[in-house]
């Protein structure tokens, strides 16, 4: 059954416009079905429409991964749903170089800058809509998170792993709550360690002052942190890294509470600390990633730092 044009733009906006769902179109998501019927929207625009109420199924508000049956009534309210469309129009997709694809996962190098998923005021041009546009038959992940199965901080660059597949989403996922990824970054830090390397076990949790900080507490959650040095430049140092828990902002936090942040962090960070000349963020890069492929083949996932990192440290080593 088509939409006609006068469905989707109403005399009266007021009197929401229905589409009854039928035999042919039922168990369809509830954002696919939206999308492929009114096109003029994008997918970030429908799932928020959806999950402000806009768009309704039988006069209730819905999840944007409500399956639909025969019989359900899809209404929404035209002129609310293209305010909301002006109000929150997407930012372009960003390039995203992919490192590995295969028909379960693709690996990407995710530059700095980018966010994974929407999120604290960022709405869209994020990875997940880079993926949700490229394989749009993927539904497998939270709606508005489609295929993410880990994440990296919004100006943290390196390997990110995305499932294609409800098999491989499981498989990743449960790796990854077991601990059973192996993660290496870079980071640079201000100053030098006495040892080689060490090992920081401190519990995290969200600060009491800053909901968007997290802070060492006895009271949070276990988090365990394992450095080694990599290069000494001078008052800096280059740190290989080895997260072996995942929780928000880990690596900061601890390398902070250690005594060496990491250079351009503004939330974790000395106040006499100046960073070198050119550091636009903090530079702390994923560079390794090591899993078992659904093919069960344990497999390690390369990203090369990128240039602004590469610069900085070039004009370290020349001092």
């Amino acid at each position: 059954m088509g939409l006609s044009y006068a469905m989707v733009r109403p005399m009266n906006a007021e009197v929401p416009p229905t589409v009854p769902i039928e035999a042919l179109e039922a168990g369809q998501r509830l954002d696919v079905f939206c999308v492929g019927r009114f096109p003029e929207y994008t997918r970030g625009t429908i799932q928020r429409a959806i999950k402000a109420g806009v768009i309704t199924v039988s006069g209730k508000r819905s999840k944007p991964s409500y399956v639909l049956r025969t019989g359900d009534v899809v209404a929404f309210t035209a002129s609310v749903l293209e305010q909301q469309a002006q109000a929150t129009a997407p930012q372009p997709l960003p390039p995203l170089p992919i490192i590995h694809e295969d028909k379960d996962i693709v690996v990407i190098n995710k530059p700095a800058g980018v966010t994974v998923h929407p999120g604290q005021g960022v709405a869209s041009g994020t990875v997940a809509d880079w993926f949700a546009a490229r394989y749009p038959n993927a539904q497998v992940g939270d709606a508005g998170r489609l295929g993410i199965v880990h994440r990296l901080d919004q100006e943290t660059s390196g390997v990110l792993v995305l499932a294609k597949t409800p098999a491989a989403f499981e498989r990743l996922k449960d790796q990854f709550k077991h601990h059973r990824v192996r993660k290496e970054y870079l980071a640079l830090v201000f100053g030098t360690p006495g040892e080689s390397k060490g090992r920081i076990t401190r519990p995290l949790a969200r600060s009491k002052r800053n909901p968007l900080r997290r802070t060492v507490d006895a009271e949070g959650k276990p988090a365990v942190t394992e450095w080694e040095i990599e290069e000494k430049l001078g008052e800096y140092t280059l740190l290989r890294v080895f997260p072996l828990t995942g929780r928000t902002h880990q690596i900061r936090v601890h390398l902070h509470f250690l005594g060496f942040p990491i250079i351009g962090d503004k939330f974790y960070v000395f106040k006499r600390k100046r960073p070198p000349q050119g550091v636009t963020r903090h530079l702390l890069h994923a560079e390794k990633l090591t899993f078992v492929t659904q093919a069960g083949k344990r497999k390690t996932f390369t990203a090369p730092l990128p240039e602004d990192f590469v610069k900085v440290l070039d004009q370290l080593r020349k001092k």
